[in-house]
């Protein structure tokens, strides 16, 4: 693709990149969110796990709630119910609550793993877009998003604060 001469007054503030590039970046990007969104299953259910034993060891629900970073309500009611036929495993309690901490840090940053890689998702759609490298519908096979959402996204948002926002 022909690149034109920028026009008197404005400058080019950015390298554009191919479209195979462009293709490419975004497969792999969408193959490293659902690689993130299994991280954050596994996490969440060793979470869950280890709340669960916590809560069948008789641990307060107050204590595991503050370790996992949760609501008392989502531990009594929401996690606590899915596992109530444990047995006890005779832990101490800080034992219990040093394993849901460790979990409960481990979810964290496998959320913001995946909020990064959402990020870059984002500033290759713009870049895809706004330069007009690809159409709308090819950007949202490659990144496997429905078209609306990538309109939602693109709301507001230029190349350039993109690429302020990758820099930063």
């Amino acid at each position: 693709m022909a690149q034109q001469p920028p026009r008197s007054g404005r400058r080019r503030r950015f390298e554009p990149v191919d479209q195979e590039t462009l293709r490419r970046e975004l497969a792999l990007n969408r193959q490293q969110i659902a690689g993130a969104d299994s991280s954050i299953r596994d996490a969440l259910r060793l979470r869950n796990d280890s709340v669960a034993r916590a809560l069948a060891d008789g641990v307060a629900v107050t204590r595991i709630a503050d370790a996992a970073g949760v609501n008392k309500f989502d531990v009594r009611r929401r996690i606590g119910t899915g596992h109530t036929e444990l047995q006890p495993a005779g832990w101490p309690a800080e034992a219990h609550l040093q394993e849901v901490r460790g979990h409960a840090q481990t979810l964290a940053a496998a959320v913001g793993h995946k909020s990064g890689l959402e990020a870059r998702r984002r500033s290759l759609t713009v870049m895809a877009l706004r330069t007009d490298q690809l159409d709308l519908f090819a950007v949202a096979s490659l990144a496997a998003v429905p078209p609306q959402r990538i309109r939602s996204e693109m709301r507001g948002t230029t190349l350039r604060s993109v690429l302020l926002a990758e820099r930063a």
